[in-house]
This record gives structure tokens, sequence and C-alpha cells, in this order.
């Protein structure tokens, strides 16, 4: 596997293809976001790609593209992985936990023809999985993970996490 490097932030992408914030003319910068698949009661507090931030997700559903930005290859050959780090917090039981994971980009069009963005879906189990698409996540046509519907599920904690606290009753 080609590992390619997304480095570079640029203020103000939209998929420019502006020669100020792009001067190579075989990348292309895209916007970055994430969706939660984790279920209620724990937040993704920034995550990035390669370095790059890419902001705060909901533990079910979340952000779509709009943090900038990553570069791209305008159009790719060869696969693709990025480092992706994040970090979760479970308030209910004061519980901050660092994750890294390097993934492949599943790429279902080329950058230099269109796509939604870049995502990252973090799913149960601390596993991540990184797109780039068309349409975005909410789409029903998104050939990625499913966009989480409502209502979400409780958070299921891996066997070496704080367990869910029972609800208090008062009687």
């Amino acid at each position: 596997l080609a590992v390619l490097l997304l480095g570079v932030t640029a203020e103000g992408c939209n998929n420019s293809n502006s020669e100020d914030l792009v001067p190579d003319k075989d990348m292309v910068a895209v916007p970055i976001g994430g969706v939660g698949h984790y279920g209620e009661g724990i937040t993704v507090t920034e995550f990035s790609i390669n370095g790059n931030r890419g902001g705060r997700i909901d533990g079910w559903g979340g952000g779509g593209a709009g943090r900038c930005c990553v570069l791209l290859p305008r159009q790719v050959s060869e696969p693709m992985t990025v480092t992706v780090n994040w970090i979760t917090t479970r308030t209910d039981v004061d519980e901050l936990r660092e994750h890294e994971a390097k993934v492949p980009i599943h790429f279902t069009v080329q950058p230099g023809l269109g796509g939604s963005g870049l995502y990252v879906h973090f799913l149960p189990g601390h596993k991540v999985e990184v797109w780039f698409a068309s349409p975005t996540p909410a789409s029903s046509k998104y050939p990625g993970p499913k966009y989480p519907g409502a209502p979400p599920p409780p958070y299921q904690p891996l066997p070496d996490e704080a367990p869910l606290r029972e609800a208090s009753t008062s009687e």
C-alpha cells in the first residue's frame, strides 16, 4: 500500500481550486467531517486526520464536512491510508480516552471530480472508517456506513471501560 500524507491545512477551504490554497495542480483541498455511530452518552471531543483537526462530534449523528482541510490527489490510482486520532469522553462516568487508528480511505469518486468531503465514521468498539464519496453521509445513497437515525441507543462500553451507571430511583 502506498501511504500518501494528506498534510497541509488551508483556511477557508470549500473544495477550492485556488492557486493560493493549493499551489500543486495535482492536489485538491477537501473539507473534513465526522459522524458518530457510538450511541448516547459518549462524545468525540476532538479528532484529526494526519494532524488536520476535524473538531467535535456527538456520539450519535454529528457533524458534516466543514472543517478545513486535507489535501488529496485529484486522481487516486493507489490505495491511501491515513492516521486518525480522536478523544472520547463519557461524562456520566468521568472517562476520557485517546485513540489512534491507521485506516484506508474508501474512494467512490475521484477527489478532482467532486465529492462532499472526507468523512470519518466513529463506530462501536472504537473503530473508524474514512470515506470520500458523494453524496453526504445523511443521504440514503451514501455508500458508507448508514447515517444514525433516532433514537440513539445507549453507548455500550467495552470490557476495559467503566460500566454504565445504573439509573437511580427515589421512592
